[in-house]
């Protein structure tokens, strides 16, 4: 891989983090004998590759992040569908693009997937800026495909496939189930999200706050940012509970959420404080298990690493676009109750609804 080459494009400052960026492609973002291994066959239910077979190797590459375990989901099924296009003639690169997850981060790291080569480039859409690039990569004839939060100006911008959670939606769907877990009965639920400038956090925030109205839960303020960090996430629960004596639950809309679930727990107070998340993690999964957490909303995580590299390859190959460019993940309600068709322990790797 010639890196100076690839990268000529793209500013000096940028170039760092990319050249950084695409040598963990290169080793697939990881442990490339485990990224390697595991089965490739073709997933029902999900996206299949087409049958047209290109004359030279098709290189999408997926860019994410690491900071909390909602990417080893996302990078499981970009490595399940580089398994699967192997056979095919197709390459499937999981890219981390740094540790700050804003636009100007992802439009660098699409700029330089751009420069390397690769036809087809998905990535976790950090806000409607990102749109800009769909526009001119497009124009180019690349495929571009987004994931995590949908966005009107991905198909009005030429993108191939928007994949990702209805965050607002789910919002709601926590609020009705928090309802639920808390009786009814009055008390205080505090809120906790990634940044108040990460749109789908700030789509699963407002949906939250808006199905709380008419019932009789009260906010602690509009919320704290814990930037998906697990034990930040335990902080700001932690000064939830020592703050108010008649806090009923918590919400965390983003990355980390069980380091609430960890908080609740040394409070003792599993029994009385219902805690709401996202992703359905091992450490989720666990905290639902051990009854510090009531439930975790999943997205789908693994579908927006494998069916958005499957479609972005399927139209560099054929040139054409998927009939819908936006997609809604599945996004269940997990709990005790259903835990067993969920918990991706129990079930096949990339089972919908356990991720």
């Amino acid at each position: 891989m010639n890196l100076r080459t690839g990268i000529r494009s793209v500013t000096r400052g940028t170039a760092v983090l990319v050249a950084v960026a695409m040598l963990a492609a290169a080793c697939g973002g990881g442990d490339d004998s485990k990224a390697a291994s595991g089965p490739s066959d073709v997933i029902s239910g999900r996206p299949a590759p087409t049958d047209q077979k290109p004359s030279s190797q098709v290189k999408v590459a997926m860019i994410g992040f690491a900071n909390n375990p909602y990417w080893v989901s996302v990078k499981s099924g970009a490595d399940y569908a580089n398994r699967v296009l192997a056979s095919r003639n197709g390459k499937v690169d999981w890219i981390v693009a740094g540790d700050n997850i804003d636009v100007q981060t992802v439009s660098s790291a699409i700029k330089g997937a751009d420069a390397q080569g690769y036809k087809g480039i998905g990535f976790f859409i950090a806000g409607e800026g990102n749109c800009a690039d769909i526009k001119t990569l497009s124009a180019k004839g690349n495929k571009l495909g987004a994931y995590n939060t949908l966005f009107d100006c991905v198909g009005s911008s030429g993108g191939t496939v928007n994949y990702a959670q209805e965050q607002y939606k789910a919002g709601q769907t926590a609020a009705k189930e928090m309802i639920k877990a808390t009786g009814g009965k009055a008390g205080k639920v505090g809120i906790i999200v990634s940044q108040f400038t990460a749109p789908g956090s700030e789509q699963r925030r407002k949906g939250f706050v808006d199905g709380l109205q008419g019932s009789s839960l009260t906010l602690v303020g509009q919320g704290v940012e814990a930037k998906d960090s697990a034990s930040n996430t335990f902080t700001a629960a932690q000064n939830y509970l020592q703050s108010n004596s008649d806090l009923v639950g918590i919400y965390a809309t983003a990355g980390g959420p069980f380091g609430a679930a960890q908080a609740v727990a040394a409070a003792k107070k599993q029994d009385t404080v219902k805690v709401i998340g996202f992703d359905i993690t091992t450490e989720n999964i666990d905290a639902i298990k051990n009854g510090s957490m009531y439930g975790v909303i999943g997205q789908d995580a693994f579908g927006q690493g494998y069916n958005v590299a499957i479609q972005l390859y399927n139209a560099a190959v054929t040139g054409k676009n998927p009939d819908q460019v936006s997609q809604e993940a599945e996004a269940p309600f997990v709990t005790k109750d259903n835990l067993a068709q969920h918990d991706p322990s129990s079930v096949p790797l990339g089972t919908p609804g356990a991720s």
